[in-house]
């Protein structure tokens, strides 16, 4: 660990220090799954976290479907999606930033030092990214920029594997990304610990073909290790890190874990024993990342830990096992399927089963006119506008024998519209899926946790961290409470 230059000085601990604050968003972890893996690993981080820190169960009063890309910026923003009007990754947020900021922007607008790494829609770096003492955008940014810029390496191969590991992960690597990450990952923080940990990885994907779906995982490795050496050097005031590693793997696996949950469980004993570890796996890393997390505030006296997500999941009722799901795996090849050129289009990000594109205005009318034209097995693939030219474009097919592809009319070469229709390799499809219900949970070393858990709106977060350095949080939030 790099030299914490005096703040571990024990005769630092009794002065009174700003409350410094590092925000873990772990997202879509409900309670069920926090406390059935504390009361099982009672020796870990998330158990200790559970015995020791201020708890609250929050609650996401967003209204209409719940997702991450909408329910975090209402708990970074103190408002409802109503107001803020998030609907998707890719939209651009100019206006909205400038009318209704996340916290980082109002913190390093105020002096604040802020370290960022990955939280959503933190892509275009802000006008003022030299204030930060570090900028890290999401996984699904529509491109590297960081800062500093010796980020951007990493930033180039986590979305290059990010696209290559959405409905199936991929046994590939994104070679030319790849080679110029790991010239750079001595520099930018890398341990033995995850070096060692992606080399057993890679052999047991040899062993076990199932233990490929693990590289998601790998990825938030990697990242958080540059985050913990970025923390130790800078110090940040304030500084968060997103992970979704456990949120994907909830989605998959959750009978794996809860069978007793579903009235009509469609999963045979031989899938629940296959996929049963995986869940687990997850929150293992997790449990680590908070350890570190929590031994950094011990040892950084004035710094609090908070774990925050946004909203939860919970068992879906009825949901078909997803032998093959068709998919789009080329969205060039779709666009120029449909006779738009390189130029007249822009991929913007997006989670899958979702495809954001930018169309140029004089194409649009054209591009919806074609796109009705498609149809797989007499289905078209759904484009509903975000706005400002973006479509989000989605095929909800699974289970398909086979895929009949017809065009204007008349048949149609799937690879020409870069259509599929993939074996998934865990045959899992969203076994779990959002509900309101999140947690928040602060650990500060000076004080005594209590296990009783009181209820709070996300909306309560923003103005509680904007109160803790002093700032009166703007008129349109709530007034959010003491944080400590």
């Amino acid at each position: 660990m790099e030299d914490s230059s005096g703040w571990d000085d024990p005769d630092l601990k009794e002065k009174n220090l700003p409350h410094r604050i590092i925000v873990y968003e772990l997202n879509e972890v409900p309670y069920k799954v926090f406390d059935h893996y504390c009361d099982h690993f009672k020796n870990g981080a998330l158990a200790r976290l559970r015995k020791q820190s201020t708890a609250f169960e929050t609650f996401a009063e967003d209204s209409g479907h719940l997702s991450p890309w909408v329910t975090w910026p209402t708990l970074h923003r103190g408002v409802l999606n109503d107001e803020h009007e998030i609907t998707d990754f890719g939209q651009n947020l100019r206006s909205v930033n400038r009318e209704l900021p996340p916290i980082w922007d109002i913190l390093s607008r105020r002096g604040i030092k802020v370290g960022m790494f990955g939280s959503l829609h933190t892509h275009p770096l802000p006008d003022n990214v030299k204030d930060y003492a570090f900028y890290v955008p999401d996984t699904f940014a529509a491109g590297p920029e960081c800062f500093p810029e010796q980020y951007e390496v990493f930033q180039a191969f986590n979305l290059a594997m990010t696209g290559k590991n959405a409905s199936q992960v991929n046994s590939g690597i994104a070679l030319k990304e790849a080679a110029r990450f790991v010239a750079a990952s001595p520099g930018l923080g890398i341990s033995g610990r995850t070096l060692t940990k992606l080399v057993g990885q890679i052999a047991s994907e040899r062993l076990n073909k199932n233990r490929l779906v693990r590289r998601r995982t790998s990825q938030v490795q990697i990242a958080f290790d540059f985050f913990l050496k970025a923390l130790w050097r800078e110090h940040p005031e304030a500084s968060f890190f997103f992970t979704n590693h456990v949120a994907s793997s909830l989605h998959r696996y959750w009978p794996s874990l809860f069978p007793e949950d579903y009235e009509d469980l469609r999963y045979d004993l031989d899938w629940l024993t296959a996929w049963k570890n995986e869940i687990p796996f997850t929150l293992h890393e997790a449990d680590y990342q908070v350890s570190q997390l929590i031994a950094f505030t011990e040892r950084n006296p004035g710094y609090k830990l908070i774990v925050a997500t946004s909203m939860g999941q919970a068992a879906v009722q009825g949901t078909e096992r997803e032998n093959r799901r068709v998919v789009v795996t080329g969205l060039n090849r779709l666009m120029k399927g449909l006779g738009l050129g390189d130029e007249e289009w822009k991929k913007r990000p997006a989670m899958v089963p979702h495809y954001n594109a930018w169309i140029t205005p004089e194409k649009r009318n054209e591009f919806l006119q074609k796109l009705s034209a498609l149809t797989i097995n007499g289905k078209c693939i759904r484009a509903e506008p975000l706005g400002e030219g973006i479509y989000r474009l989605e095929i909800s097919l699974i289970n398909q024998a086979e895929i009949l592809v017809e065009f204007e009319g008349g048949p149609a070469d799937p690879a020409v519209f870069g259509i599929a229709n993939l074996d998934l390799q865990d045959a899992a499809g969203s076994n779990a899926y959002h509900v309101p219900d999140g947690i928040l949970a602060i650990y500060d070393p000076r004080i005594a946790g209590s296990l009783e858990r009181h209820r709070i709106s996300t909306l309560d977060v923003a103005p509680t961290i904007l109160q803790n350095f002093g700032i009166t949080p703007p008129q349109y939030m709530q007034s959010g409470f003491k944080l400590g």
